[in-house]
């Protein structure tokens, strides 16, 4: 490793308060300005040097105001936690906007202390250290500010400490290990940190062995990262993607063109078949394990909520969750805009069905311009990326598009104002927007063009007749679920991080 944070000295006493005197008022001055700007600052505090982080976390919090400081501290990992995809417990935890966060133990040094405990072999490292790369790159794209310090502490320190403390709880038997294997780890920790060194969130090594002089670098460094955070979101250069052509049918056309319709007998018939065999499968998930995520997306009144509470009659209600989308509330609006939908992950074996979703980013807010040309451009990969977390975990993701045509829209927006239990479904809004209707039907092809991957596919209904609707989202969940159960499962060290060090 190559310390980046150097200090030519060793501070006394004296100087040191000096330093720390101007130091907490500089750094008080900064954290009041970040509370009002549009942005977020991730700390993270990580190192070889276990007790330095404790008491470096503790200064911190004794030179800022700790009142508005969201501090995040991860131990061993909790049933729940082993029950979802790795980074699943950091995305809960992102600070909003304004927010300054301390993070004590993050998702590199989990992957390090995985990977010294056997519990990581290379390939699975590998693709930790990219899920690690794309969750960073896509904080710092969205305005977050991250800052990442490395303690690291010698191996003459690590002896002087070993001989010289007779205190269990500052020298037990983990530093005992990592002194007896101190050049393996630090070869494993400098290969690990090298990889997860970004341009957008650059490790900083810190000399630990002596205490004093590592706070006040610290405190230098994170001064001078707070004093150039800016209110102004980094508008980032973007893959530039190309729209559909005209000349070929799209696949909305297709689907339109298909004039599927099911007669009222054939489909009460079927409906009562895929029904059991839709309750079998799910009962076989729970036993084995295995989560399904069920994505409902179409254009308004295509039928969705109807093919989701008939999906979920065949269910038993402790085996599923329904997470219907609408406008972000400010909570979300301060975070990235993923935060909201990682928060409704399935545990293991369970069902999650979301009545619109993330594709929201490349539909209503890229047409409505709430968000910027990057913004949405970057969402393709942010979002294909979140979707390979999942699938790479064990979790089933199926995205289904429920389409029909403008005629039947209006047929169905007009049917529901004289229906009064349906009243309430219809608005304004919802005629405004079909005079978007070219603007969405591209946005929709894009979307299904650029978001369509081997391991997360788009299923486009043809909804014209809502009961041929319905019946397709059985069959096609039904023969997904087949096909996911009988493959090969994720290995079990990719899904309970063993978090001891």
């Amino acid at each position: 490793m190559r310390p980046t944070l150097t200090h030519p000295q060793v501070l006394e006493k004296p100087l040191y308060k000096a330093e720390v005197d101007r130091l907490r008022v500089a750094l008080l001055k900064q954290q009041r300005r970040i509370s009002g700007l549009n942005t977020s600052v991730i700390v993270v505090i990580a190192g070889d040097d276990r007790a330095g982080r404790h008491e470096l976390i503790n200064t911190l919090m004794t030179w800022l105001d700790a009142r508005f400081i969201k501090l995040n501290a991860y131990g061993p990992a909790e049933q729940l936690t082993q029950e979802h995809p790795f980074l699943w417990r950091y995305w809960q935890d992102l600070p909003a906007q304004g927010q300054l966060a301390l993070y004590f133990r993050d998702w590199t040094s989990s992957t390090i202390v995985q990977t010294l405990n056997g519990a990581l072999h290379k390939s699975q490292r590998s693709r930790r250290i990219q899920d690690i790369n794309d969750f960073e790159k896509s904080l710092s794209d969205n305005g977050s500010v991250i800052v990442k310090f490395w303690l690291h502490l010698s191996y003459e320190a690590h002896e002087n400490k070993r001989q010289n403390t007779s205190d269990a709880d500052d020298y037990d038997r983990k530093d005992e290990l990592a002194y007896e294997h101190y050049d393996t780890a630090m070869a494993t920790i400098d290969q690990i940190l090298s990889a997860t060194n970004t341009e957008s969130s650059p490790w900083s090594i810190v000399d630990s062995d002596h205490p004093l002089k590592r706070n006040v670098l610290v405190g230098r460094h994170l001064l001078t990262c707070l004093q150039q955070v800016s209110d102004t979101e980094p508008e980032t250069d973007v893959k530039p993607w190309s729209t559909s052509t005209e000349q070929t049918p799209n696949r909305l056309q297709r689907a339109l063109a298909e004039k599927s319709v099911l007669s009222k007998a054939e489909y009460q018939h079927q409906f009562k078949t895929y029904s059991t065999e839709l309750r079998q499968l799910a009962e076989r998930a729970l036993r084995a394990k295995q989560s399904v995520i069920c994505v409902f997306e179409g254009v308004d009144a295509a039928g969705k909520g109807g093919a989701i509470r008939r999906l979920v009659s065949a269910l038993d209600v402790d085996q599923y969750r329904i997470v219907p989308i609408a406008k972000p509330n400010d909570d979300a609006i301060a975070r990235h805009y993923l935060w909201r939908f990682w928060r409704h992950i399935p545990a293991d074996g369970l069902m999650t069905i979301f009545d619109r979703s993330w594709y929201g980013r490349v539909l209503v807010e890229r047409v409505e311009k709430f968000a910027s040309d990057v913004q949405w451009q970057r969402a393709y990969t942010e979002i294909n990326q979140f979707e390979k977390q999942l699938t790479d975990y064990g979790i089933l993701v199926v995205k289904f598009w429920l389409h029909i045509d403008q005629d039947e829209q209006l047929r169905r927006f007009q049917a529901r104002e004289i229906t009064p239990h349906k009243q309430h479904k219809i608005t304004d809004e919802d005629y405004r927007n079909r005079e978007q209707w070219p603007a969405y039907e591209q946005a929709i092809e894009d979307m299904l063009r650029l978001t369509d991957t081997e391991h997360c596919h788009w299923h486009v209904i043809p909804a014209q007749d809502k009961r041929f609707a319905r019946i397709a989202v059985f069959e096609t969940l039904i023969t997904e679920m087949k096909h996911h159960l009988q493959s090969t499962t994720v290995a079990p060290s990719t899904r309970s991080p063993d978090e001891t060090e």
